[in-house]
């Protein structure tokens, strides 16, 4: 959605609310009534728009070694007039505190990768969904020549074995949102 306005704040505005990461990850936590959400290695404003679309007694599980991510994002909540009590920060790895997480208890799961770790992160995450859960993957696509990360086709730039554990199992439904660098969502079924 385009805003046609001289001022280039209220452009900036509509560009946030509509079209980028964020207003996508608070779409989603809004449209499932997300209660239990994960992040992982997130940053302040998307943890932000997480609680911001969640419903109000929801729980936003936050794991990133980063601590002053997790200072920040504890700050912008209390500011947002937010209960900071809806935030829980894990600092730790991923991949050792994924397995340990309730199996089938999220809604909704939001993770920034890098290639490499695509297909592991794919795998620790998709058994915390709950039937109807959706996970968000944030840089999972592959670059191109220059910084196109879609094909002339429009197909994302995946690595294999993402690709082939999002296909090996039949529950997942996966979509490609061209959106930022790019956010792979996977709705289990």
């Amino acid at each position: 959605m385009e805003l046609v306005d001289s001022d280039h704040g209220a452009e900036w505005a509509a560009a946030e609310r509509f079209g980028s990461p964020e207003a996508v990850l608070r779409f989603l936590a809004a449209v499932l009534r997300a209660k239990s959400v994960v992040e992982v290695d997130g940053s302040t404003s998307t943890a932000l728009a997480l609680c911001e679309g969640m419903v109000a007694e929801g729980t936003l599980t936050c794991i990133t070694l980063d601590t002053e991510v997790q200072r920040s994002v504890r700050s912008a909540v209390a500011e947002a007039e937010m209960s900071t009590h809806r935030l829980r920060m894990i600092t730790e790895v991923a991949s050792g505190v994924l397995p340990k997480l309730a199996e089938g208890a999220y809604d909704l799961v939001h993770i920034v990768v890098g290639g490499a770790r695509t297909a592991t992160l794919l795998e620790l995450a998709t058994p915390l969904l709950r039937p109807g859960g959706t996970l968000v993957l944030n840089g999972a696509f592959e670059r191109g020549r220059g910084t196109d990360r879609f094909g002339a086709d429009g197909s994302p730039r995946m690595a294999r074995e993402a690709l082939h554990a999002i296909h090996a199992d039949p529950r997942l439904v996966p979509v490609a949102l061209p959106t930022g660098s790019g956010l792979l969502a996977i709705a289990r079924d």
